[in-house]
């Protein structure tokens, strides 16, 4: 078997049997198989894939039981040469699978690839980054945001200069499509568990380049990318993504150097939602003193997000 393609999905029937649509009508020329692991979705996911789509094998878990090990279930079954993780969010381009496998099949030496992903209007969507920084990830998420503080580290993360119209190798390519020797994945040991989701690709593609592989952008293959439409779903993924980071620094990061970063991450994530909160609350004061009704409608709006904000990262310095 050449191409093992597998898809994780929770509550997203449309976009998986659009997925699946796409993979049907744009199929690999060479043999391959399609594995969905289904997290325990409410909808009518499993139905419809049984009845629309036998030839998949379908694996229908319990419960949710995350990205990161429902994808190693269906690396576990997995048979093909070549795996690709594929989101159930995406559209299949023609030619796409066949010019991946071909250009891993002429680069022994690249352990995963990626195509160009687009978004929903057809602009080149941001796939790639370099591997995060303490200081990258202070820049996205406090209140170093607000007074500019690693701002070049943070570009320089986020590949913001990157051009999407060449292959370049790159230090991780987003877990929507990605395309690896199912031999190095299980170099890798797989996904790692303790992700329930997010950086779990991360934490993937890092293994793969510590081992002396490359990770490729490929963009003469093109697939479609919607994004993030299983996390919508779910409550409190700000903190779940807070905690995966966390995670992942303290697998690949010195323990002192990650407690000590910890510690001014909360005081600085929670520093500025309380500089958020106060400018809200000053927009509002202004407002109203004007009688301005749609500004104190939005001044609210603020307020009452970054409250909940605010909660939410206070419980998160409680559990962590």
């Amino acid at each position: 078997m050449k191409l093992s393609i597998i898809i994780v999905s929770w509550n997203v029937k449309d976009d998986l049997l659009a997925c699946l649509a796409s993979l049907r009508e744009n199929p690999l020329s060479q043999p391959f198989e399609l594995i969905v692991i289904d997290n325990d979705s409410p909808d009518e996911t499993v139905e419809l894939v049984k009845q629309n789509y036998p030839e998949v094998n379908l694996i229908e878990n319990p419960n949710n039981r995350g990205f990161a090990k429902a994808n190693n279930q269906g690396i576990e079954l997995a048979t093909g040469q070549y795996v690709l993780l594929l989101n159930p969010d995406t559209i299949v381009h023609p030619d796409s699978l066949d010019i991946l496998v071909n250009f891993m099949d002429d680069n022994p030496d690249v352990g995963a690839c990626g195509p160009k992903l687009l978004n929903e209007d057809g602009s080149a969507q941001a796939s790639v980054r370099r591997f995060p920084t303490f200081r990258s990830v202070l820049y996205s998420h406090t209140v170093c945001r607000l007074l500019g503080l690693f701002r070049t580290q943070y570009r320089k993360w986020m590949m913001k200069d990157f051009k999407y119209d060449r292959q370049t190798d790159v230090d991780q390519i987003m877990g929507a499509a990605m395309m690896c020797r199912h031999s190095i994945i299980d170099q890798a040991g797989g996904m790692d568990e303790n992700f329930f989701m997010y950086f779990e690709e991360i934490d993937l593609c890092y293994k793969i380049k510590q081992a002396g592989w490359r990770i490729v952008f490929y963009p003469e293959a093109v697939i479609s990318h919607l994004g993030g439409q299983s996390s919508k779903q779910v409550p409190l993924k700000r903190i779940m993504l807070f905690k995966s980071m966390i995670a992942y620094f303290r697998i690949h990061r010195g323990k002192l150097a990650v407690e000590l970063f910890v510690v001014v991450f909360k005081f600085a994530l929670i520093l500025r939602n309380i500089c958020h909160l106060v400018i809200g609350l000053f927009t509002f004061v202004t407002a109203f003193v004007m009688s301005n009704k749609k500004r104190q409608k939005k001044a609210k709006e603020h307020i009452c997000l970054h409250a909940l904000l605010l909660t939410k990262y206070l419980w998160l310095v409680i559990t962590m």
